[in-house]
């Protein structure tokens, strides 16, 4: 973590990162990720340092940043998971109703994001994926992620805006793990 803030701050990040919070705590540092049982504070402290170094940074004006989840939390969607295409592979396993999952939260945070959209096209991780494969000239790596939606459908190139809201996130860490 530190070494991508850093990164951020004098402008040396690589073409794509990834970053994930501390699942677990230590002495040293809570655990800063949304998972029950831990204080969701903390990993919107998280959350705020990764978006306050990268919007703060010299290389703001041509990043694109996304805030996504890897599973959709267990709580109640009352949209059903739609069907993807099934490969013949994927068929072999066992796999057949080609269904997506549900939901998960993404934010693209950027000087090309267009404020306030949220949008009904279906995009999945592979989206994320996809855009990368775009932007820089690559194959796709599989078949799902050929037929994904490209993320970058949300983005206005047209409209840039570098100026960006600074939300007031307290500092934290606030606790210990929730009791069950």
């Amino acid at each position: 973590m530190a070494n991508f803030l850093q990164a951020a701050a004098d402008g040396s990040l690589p073409s794509v990162a990834f970053v994930d919070p501390a699942f677990s705590a230590s002495e040293a540092s809570p655990a800063n990720d949304d998972h029950p049982l831990h204080d969701v504070r903390d990993g919107e402290v998280f959350l705020n340092s990764l978006y306050t170094a990268v919007t703060g940074g010299p290389l703001w004006a041509s990043t694109v940043m996304i805030i996504t989840f890897d599973e959709w939390g267990g709580f109640y969607d009352h949209i059903p998971p739609p069907p993807g295409e099934v490969t013949a592979a994927e068929q072999a396993l066992g796999y057949s109703d080609g269904l997506r999952g549900f939901r998960v939260p993404c934010v693209v945070v950027s000087p090309w994001s267009q404020s306030s959209l949220v949008t009904r096209t279906v995009f999945d991780h592979t989206s994320i994926l996809k855009l990368i494969e775009w932007r820089f000239g690559l194959e796709p790596l599989s078949v799902r992620d050929a037929q994904a939606n490209n993320l970058a459908e949300v983005l206005d190139f047209a409209s840039p805006q570098v100026e960006v809201p600074r939300p007031n996130v307290p500092r934290g860490p606030f606790g210990d793990a929730c009791k069950p």
